[in-house]
Formats: C-alpha cells, structure tokens, sequence
C-alpha cells in the first residue's frame, strides 16, 4: 500500500512527518531518511491496529498539488 506523506523541516532542525490520510500517523527524524524510516513504522502500526479492531483502512485514490495566491 502506498499513501502520502507531508515533510517539513522544524525550527529546531528536526524533519516532521505526517499522512493526512491516516490523522494519527505522525514522526519525527533528526535526518530526512530517519524521518522516512520512522513514518514508514507509524503507519504500518497504524494499520496493523486498525485491522485488528476491524477498523477501516483508507485507501488513496489520488493527490494533487494547488497553487494558492498569497
């Protein structure tokens, strides 16, 4: 399964990640690829949990990015 994930960097220099897909998954990383690494583990928590309460599991149908005038 393959699902999203937002990415930015921290003031305090930490890389942050989060599935807007799955609200709860949420990680953090001191480097890029550690971030990757642990939201790649939350979600997988995530969905193993929801399984097992025979909960659903959300499927990504498609993303797109919109340009915003600020």
């Amino acid at each position: 399964m393959e699902y999203t994930i937002i990415l930015r960097k921290a003031p305090d220099g930490f890389f942050i990640a989060s599935c807007p897909l799955i609200l709860e998954a949420h990680a953090q990383g001191e480097t890029y690829e550690e971030c990757l690494a642990n939201i790649r583990e939350v979600l997988e928590l995530c969905l193993e949990y929801r399984k097992e309460r025979g909960e659903e599991i959300p499927l990504e149908i498609d993303t797109q990015k919109v340009t915003v005038a600020i």
